[in-house]
């Protein structure tokens, strides 16, 4: 087996690196085994100057693991794309009648991780850049949430000590419904459905403690009355998307990103209605997220 030819280029920031020196469509296990090291390592990695089919996009994803159905294939029993129902389609175009094509539009899309909402979240995503706006914006932003909790103030780390977090199911990351699930008809996030994650999650593979908030939407911390709860998620967001955990990928024509959505929040920009972006994404499997403190 040859050894790999795997370059990685880390960004300087306090995530994310450029990996180059192989061809995404023709990769060995050599190369898999240093892309993954280089993604638990920087936990973003960007593929950038090649050109490649949903069939390549496809492959690469299941080198690093069984790939999930689409939040549309889970929730609806039907993909944007019969034949490849792993795939999503991130897009604000619309057919000839006005109709969306795909999901998430033009507008802000909030800090938040992939499929949060799943008692098995993705341990990762692959994001596929076809079309992207042509006058700026759209660019997708990714935050550190290791360095999060570990410069967390001690006060605040006290606090969510022990503490768990309603993920709640209804509401993309642009704050509309998502397809097949109905308004919950209610204010209260005590009452909206949604998984129950820990606050501070182990990784699996690293072992190594991360802030794992999902989204700020309907958020509620398990056990503490609305107001209390909403105080102190404010307090943990504002400091965990603070500037110096954040590096930003300003998107090209073909880039692919892969993150490790256990360990990164990620955000994107708005920009213009009638400016054409499409994207094709693909998630990986993951497990339950768990804490395992370490002894004393």
């Amino acid at each position: 087996m040859r050894n790999s030819t795997v370059e990685v280029i880390p960004t300087g920031a306090a995530l994310g690196a450029d990996v180059t020196g192989f061809d995404i469509a023709a990769l060995t296990e050599a190369d898999f085994t240093v892309l993954r090291a280089a993604w638990m390592e920087h936990l973003v990695l960007r593929v950038r100057g090649q050109k490649f089919d949903d069939d390549a996009h496809l492959a690469f994803g299941r080198g690093f693991g069984p790939l999930e159905l689409s939040p549309r294939a889970l929730l609806t029993g039907r993909g944007c794309y019969e034949d490849k129902p792993e795939f999503s389609r991130i897009t604000n175009i619309v057919d000839d009648d006005g109709k969306k094509t795909g999901s998430l539009g033009h507008a802000d899309a909030y800090w938040h991780t992939d499929m949060n909402y799943l008692e098995e979240p993705p341990m990762g995503s692959m994001l596929h850049a076809l079309q992207v706006p042509t006058r700026g914006g759209g660019e997708t932003r990714f935050c550190n949430m290791y360095l999060a909790l570990e410069t967390l103030p001690d006060p605040l780390r006290s606090a969510i000590d022990g503490k768990t977090l309603k993920h709640e199911k209804v509401h993309s990351s642009d704050g509309t419904i998502r397809p097949g699930l109905k308004d919950p008809g209610t204010d209260d996030i005590r009452r909206i459905p949604g998984p129950i994650h820990p606050m501070v999650m182990t990784h699996p593979e690293t072992e190594r403690d991360v802030l794992y908030l999902g989204r700020r939407i309907n958020g509620y911390i398990m056990g503490m009355p609305v107001e209390e709860s909403n105080d102190l998620l404010d307090q943990v967001w504002a400091h965990a998307t603070r500037e110096e955990f954040v590096w930003e990928q300003k998107w090209q024509n073909g880039d692919m990103i892969i993150w490790d959505n256990r360990t990164v929040l990620h955000a994107r920009n708005g920009f213009a209605a009638n400016d054409l972006r499409l994207m094709h994404r693909l998630v990986l499997k993951g497990t339950q997220p768990f804490y395992a403190p370490v002894a004393a």
